[in-house]
This record gives C-alpha cells, structure tokens and sequence, in this order.
C-alpha cells in the first residue's frame, strides 16, 4: 500500500483485520506497518500510538458487537428476545475472539477512553430486559448476572472447560440462560 490515501481510518481497518488474523498477543505496530508495506514512522503521522490505535480498534469492535445483538432482538420481547441476544453475544465472542479480548480487556489493556464505549453493549441487553417490566435497579443487577453467564461460559468453552462430558454445549447454554428467563418471569408476575 502507498503511503498516499493512508488514513486513521483505513490504519485502524487494516489492525483490526491483523488482530482477528494473528492475534492480539502478536500484534504490533511494527507487524502492522509491515502488512500496509509502510515505514512504522509513517504510522505517527496519523496515531499517536498503539494505545489509540487499540482503542479505534476497540470502538469498531464494539459496533460490531452491539450491531449484532441489535439485529438479533429486533422485533423481539421477552424470553424470545433474550434467546437470540444470548446467542448473539456467544457467537460474536466465538467468531471475533480477538476483538471480544479487547472489548473484555478494556481494564487491562489500559484503553480508558473506550470504557464509555462498552455501555454500548449493555444497551441491547437493557432493551431486552425492559421487555420484562421490572425496575430499572432490577435490570442492571440482571444484565450483570446475563453478561456473566454469557462470557464465563464462553470462556470456559474456549479453553475446554467443556470437554469432560459428551453433553450438548448448545443445551447447556441455553438451559443457564432459561434459568435467568425464569427469574424474569417469576419477577414480572410478582410485580403484577
């Protein structure tokens, strides 16, 4: 790629496509410099660093996050609606892992700007869990419980933490997340 036409934009385009491919551990702007056929000073004309760049990074991949749990509970409510967010949310973790690292790691990696960022994912959850009719305090300590539920069990089924049984992981998933629907349920006829 010639240095001309180089911008924010298109080096935070080509990263976020480096990561997903090799990986948040092997990436650097040196190997991203080296896949745009560029000099890594030609970077600093448009970064300030690597730490921007993750976090330009980190906005893409919370649109795409939030863009898919929007799509899978639109014209959605209730139990139906939050299925589909939980299978959205694991499927974007599943097929962006790279990019959910980063989401998750918001804390570790130091990217504070983007912390604002995530409340972004939470919107579709509260969407979803509004559908319920329970108070607003309810609804945080819920997506708190769904959100764990969503990412502790795809991690444990990304380090197989799974493996030991020969049990459907789909069943299993969905079994945790009736659990919270049920809770919801039980919490909606008792507000009634």
């Amino acid at each position: 790629m010639a240095n001309k036409g180089i911008t924010k934009e298109s080096i935070a385009a080509v990263a976020l496509a480096l990561i997903e491919e090799k990986g948040l551990a092997a990436f650097s702007l040196r190997a991203l410099a080296a896949s745009m056929q560029i000099q890594v000073s030609s970077l600093y004309n448009h970064i300030s660093g690597q730490n921007e760049l993750l976090t330009e990074v980190g906005f893409r991949a919370v649109q795409m996050m939030t863009a898919q749990e929007e799509l899978a509970i639109a014209d959605k409510s209730t139990d139906e609606a939050l299925y589909a967010l939980a299978d959205a949310y694991r499927l974007f973790a599943k097929e962006h892992p790279e990019l959910y690292r980063i989401i998750m790691g918001v804390h570790i990696l130091h990217l504070s700007v983007l912390e604002t960022e995530l409340k972004k994912i939470v919107a579709p959850i509260l969407t979803v869990l509004d559908s319920y009719g329970i108070s607003p305090e309810r609804q945080m300590h819920y997506q708190r419980i769904l959100r764990s539920i969503m990412h502790g069990f795809f991690a444990h089924e990304r380090t197989g933490g799974f493996s030991l049984a020969e049990v459907d992981r789909e069943t299993s998933y969905h079994l945790a997340i009736q659990c919270v629907i049920n809770a919801l349920n039980a919490e909606k006829e008792t507000s009634q």
